[in-house]
């Protein structure tokens, strides 16, 4: 037997449209504009963001993947900084 589920009038949502939704959605760009990079598009990076900052961490295969990844992350609308923790292997 399905029970069709309610929620309750009043309660809050679950999902926010604050600053931690605005650094996913940012973050979610930067690795879009990664993928489309032929560079980039096989590197192994991990793209956050914090407070309109990138960080991007992981271990890389070239030299110029940082160097790259940089400005790709730069040339994103609404990021402040870029902090680049990634080591070439």
């Amino acid at each position: 037997m399905t029970y069709p589920w309610s929620f309750p009038e009043g309660l809050p949502s679950l999902f926010h449209d604050g600053p931690v939704a605005h650094d996913t959605r940012l973050a979610c760009r930067v690795v879009e504009q990664m993928n489309r990079d032929p560079l980039l598009r096989r590197e192994r990076i991990c793209v956050e963001a914090q407070n309109r900052v990138v960080i991007l961490e992981g271990r890389v295969t070239s030299a110029d993947v940082p160097t790259r990844a940089r400005v790709l992350a730069w040339a994103v609308p609404g990021v402040h900084d870029v902090n680049v923790r990634l080591h070439v292997i």
